[in-house]
């Protein structure tokens, strides 16, 4: 009887280790092993975060998403996502948090982005809301620009030019006989004053060469170019101080390049991300994307799982 109830209580023992270390196990992973700190950030779109969406900090993770609260103003639907950080956890003022995922198959995360200020945001404020740096959020967001513009500019442009050139070829065709008609009698008129338009070319010219070009007036072209010339060397002048004024600020204008050649960079890498998707290709890598990370069985098996967690 005595060893029966030392085994009981061994079992017993056994059973409450192992809920120990499954809350403890259940705590680590949630990242909820001590005193959290709350704070706020607001999202136009919480694609792919729920509650227990990993929070990271330039992707150290400090917590974990709590609450979704949606926000309904000005005839548009926000969502404040409330933050659990670690307790007194550093978060400069000009940071801000953005929605991303490292991979095809990465889970979403809420990642904050540390500023450089000094002073440090105090606990339960607002965390400001940066871009999304989901790939398939920015390539979902673009298709559906696209097809707006298809929708509501292009069909109704191509639409409208349809309309004036079935006008002009109905035109056309009604007064085509009548402009041919009209293009031959000037022809004709044209040929019978050729000759006379002929004579009176070389009558100016006769004038022009006995009256116009004499040598007065050949004296005064001849001046008139050596004033040309006067000009071009003071133009020649002024550029060689220009280009002393040039070589003298070449520091400052290198440096307006150099700032110039980062904007350009700056900007080039932005809109690759915007031109290089379609909307139908968007749609299909978006889902099939969706499909792995909710059941990655289906690269191995090739169909859905029937308990996986695709069928909710």
């Amino acid at each position: 009887m005595k060893d029966t109830r030392i085994n009981y209580a061994l079992v017993g023992a056994f059973v409450l280790t192992m809920l120990v270390a499954l809350g403890v196990s259940i705590a680590l992973l949630t990242g909820r092993t001590g005193t959290m700190d709350t704070y706020f950030t607001t999202f136009p779109n919480v694609n792919g975060v729920k509650y227990g969406t990993k929070v990271t900090y330039e992707g150290f993770v400090v917590g974990q998403v709590e609450r979704i609260i949606p926000l309904r103003s000005d005839n548009r639907t926000r969502f404040r996502l409330e933050l659990s950080v670690k307790e007194d956890w550093q978060i400069p003022e000009d940071s801000t948090a953005r929605i991303s995922a490292s991979g095809i198959l990465s889970a979403v995360i809420v990642d904050i982005r540390g500023g450089k200020a000094e002073a440090m945001l105090p606990k339960g404020t607002e965390i400001p809301a940066g871009s999304s740096g989901n790939l398939f959020a920015v390539m979902t967001e673009v298709a559906g620009q696209f097809g707006d513009l298809s929708q509501n500019a292009l069909k109704p442009l191509i639409g409208a030019l349809n309309a004036q050139v079935d006008g002009l070829g109905k035109v056309l065709q009604a007064q085509a006989p009548e402009i041919l008609a009209n293009l031959v009698a000037i022809t004709g008129d044209l040929a019978q004053k050729t000759p006379r338009i002929t004579g009176d070319v070389q009558k100016m010219t006769g004038v022009m060469s006995t009256q116009v070009v004499t040598e007065a007036n050949a004296a005064e072209i001849k001046a008139t170019l050596a004033n040309l010339a006067d000009t071009s060397r003071k133009v020649n002048a002024t550029l060689a101080a220009l280009d002393k004024v040039v070589v003298g600020n070449r520091d400052n204008l290198d440096g307006a390049v150099k700032d110039l050649r980062y904007t350009l960079q700056t900007l080039a890498r932005s809109i690759d991300s915007i031109t290089y998707n379609l909307d139908g290709t968007t749609r299909n890598v978006h889902e099939f994307s969706r499909q792995i990370r909710d059941n990655p069985g289906v690269l191995i098996g090739g169909r859905k799982s029937e308990d996986g967690p695709g069928r909710r």
